[in-house]
């Protein structure tokens, strides 16, 4: 059996469903693995570790699993703190139990990933750094003087303007009238902002087992960063990863990261590649034939 771990409105564990019961593999899309009905028996002992599953009376040895979400307690009947203690534990053991299973889980969670959520940029930016990828100048201040130094930095560039977002957020926000800064002084009056160079078009890619899939035709300069990509996502220890690389004022570089790939961003043949690929890691068949990369 294979696990598809999330929801069936989610078009990836969807679209591998349908790939492995094309080719006789037994799958489920589930939740909460193990969340009742579900019945697990985990022997964790000097001699190594064993498990078994069964899906609604249904022993299930687990041949793969794909991790597209985290494990969810429904909370009918519970009162709220008895819910989040149930939630908790329900996350800790979900999250255990895949570290220790010995069948191919693509995007095995670690404990950051599976607690923090989604991550700006800021949060990654040490690893893109350390993996050589050019990412934006970002600046964080409540002193309105760096801030309008950093607005000359970029114009001395030709750059117009500089891109707010908040830290919390995912949504950023042009600022490049003399208005718009007026506004960003009022806001460092209460916190601090954070800055980042504009960037051009956005050319999203998703690593799939090594493999780079485009949704397009990006700039031939990306081929000098495509190792640099796949190192990216040996040292984040995910097989399914998505960015989005894009112009900066010194070259490409990378302006997103996302550690669960959202399949809505890319065109329809590029989902299928990245279906077929993903289908290919969890199920361990051989996998799908890549596409040239973009050269200079």
């Amino acid at each position: 059996m294979h696990l598809l771990l999330g929801h069936s409105g989610d078009s990836c564990c969807a679209g591998v469903l349908a790939r492995l019961a094309a080719r006789g593999l037994p799958a489920r899309i589930v939740a909460s693995p193990l969340a009742p009905p579900a019945r697990l028996a985990w022997r964790l002992a000097d001699d190594g570790l064993t498990s078994r599953l069964d899906l609604d009376d249904d022993p299930a040895e687990v041949a793969g699993v794909l991790v597209r979400g985290t494990a969810w307690f429904d909370p009918s009947g519970w009162a709220p703190v008895d819910h989040d203690y149930m939630q908790a534990e329900m996350l800790a053991a979900t999250l255990a139990w895949l570290a220790g299973l010995p069948c191919p889980v693509v995007n095995r969670p670690s404990a950051a990933l599976w607690y923090r959520g989604r991550a700006s940029l800021l949060t990654w930016r040490p690893l893109l750094r350390r993996c050589r990828l050019p990412v934006p100048e970002q600046l964080i201040t409540n002193d309105p003087a760096e801030a309008r130094a950093f607005r000359r930095r970029l114009a001395a560039d030709g750059i117009a303007g500089a891109v707010y977002a908040p830290m919390t957020g995912e949504v950023g926000y042009l600022v490049a009238t003399d208005a718009a800064w007026e506004g960003l002084d009022d806001l460092q009056e209460r916190s601090p902002v954070c800055l980042s160079e504009p960037h051009g078009a956005a050319h999203p890619a998703c690593i799939v087992g090594g493999q780079i899939i485009w949704d397009d035709d990006p700039p031939p300069e990306s081929h000098a960063l495509a190792p640099r990509l796949r190192e990216l996502a040996a040292a984040s220890r995910l097989d399914f990863l998505e960015v989005v690389i894009a112009p900066l004022r010194y070259g490409l570089g990378v302006v997103m990261v996302e550690p669960m790939p959202v399949l809505e961003h890319f065109g329809t043949p590029a989902r299928a590649r990245i279906l077929d690929a993903l289908t290919a890691l969890t199920a361990l068949l051989a996998p799908v034939a890549a596409e040239p990369e973009a050269v200079p």
